[in-house]
């Protein structure tokens, strides 16, 4: 029991989790437009999140424990520089436009951790740190595929801005769970509204996304039940969302939301068709 308890720390940990969420959202985008993505495009996508997760969390503990670095940082240091070995890899198989838009996204990633504005990164900035989080997952989930579609679908910037909703009100129960640890300066959404009315936010930006589902043209159910399902799991996770929560809340049941979707997605069109 112990080993696989071990084992299934260091797969949030490691930002497994959370990388194929986002590697979900991908295909989420893929499926909804169509558009068939290269493979290598899913293997940079959680390459890259993990990366840039493992980035964000670790670089500073690192910079402080550097003599003495505890087993388990050790161990997420190496498993890192592997992934991020084939992030390299499977870059190289890109295009030229494709890397550039992730050199930005990338860009936007190094401002939530290197001091850029006024000696402050984007992570210590008031109330920015939700909406660069939210860009990135946004820009990386759907404008980067839609890249390989013939044309821009018509209905881009609203399938833009549900999945920048989506992201802002996954990150909710994360801030309510922060709230005693995250410094006033940051001004997270607890901390500005209160948790009861951050919760109330959160139900409003869900019903966003539906009335933004409402306007795609043409109306089709098997992607807009998906949709409905995820929005009413997330509202059920705020809804559940206090300071004092288990331990794998948020790190688990909430990041896989996104990976749900994409199952459903696969389940409707490639196995139920």
């Amino acid at each position: 029991m112990k080993p696989l308890l071990s084992f299934f720390s260091f797969y949030i940990k490691s930002s497994i989790h959370v990388a194929l969420g986002v590697t979900g959202l991908v295909f989420v985008t893929g499926t909804e437009y169509n558009i068939t993505l290269p493979i290598a495009l899913y293997w940079v996508t959680f390459l890259g999140t993990v990366t840039g997760y493992n980035f964000i969390k670790y670089a500073e503990l690192a910079g402080l424990q550097h003599k003495s670095l505890i087993r388990s940082l050790q161990n997420l240091q190496v498993f890192s520089l592997v992934v991020f070995c084939l992030l390299v890899f499977f870059l190289t198989q890109l295009d030229f436009i494709v890397l550039t838009l992730l050199g930005v996204l990338c860009f936007f990633t190094l401002l939530y951790v290197i001091p850029a504005v006024n000696h402050k990164n984007f992570r210590s900035i008031a109330g920015v740190k939700v909406f660069i989080v939210a860009l990135v997952w946004s820009g990386l989930t759907v404008l980067v595929p839609v890249y390989y579609a013939n044309s821009v679908p018509p209905d881009l910037w609203f399938c833009f801005a549900q999945r920048f909703f989506i992201v802002l009100a996954l990150i909710i129960p994360f801030e309510i769970r922060d709230l005693p640890q995250d410094k006033s300066v940051l001004v997270t959404f607890p901390q500005l509204l209160g948790i009861q009315k951050t919760k109330l936010l959160g139900g409003l930006l869900l019903i966003l996304i539906l009335l933004l589902e409402g306007l795609k043209q043409p109306f089709v159910l098997s992607k807009t039940a998906p949709l409905i399902i995820v929005c009413a799991l997330i509202a059920f996770c705020l809804y559940l969302s206090r300071v004092e929560q288990s331990k794998y809340f948020a790190s688990f049941w909430v990041e896989g939301i996104a990976s749900f979707w994409a199952v459903m997605l696969w389940v409707t069109y490639f196995v139920l068709a």
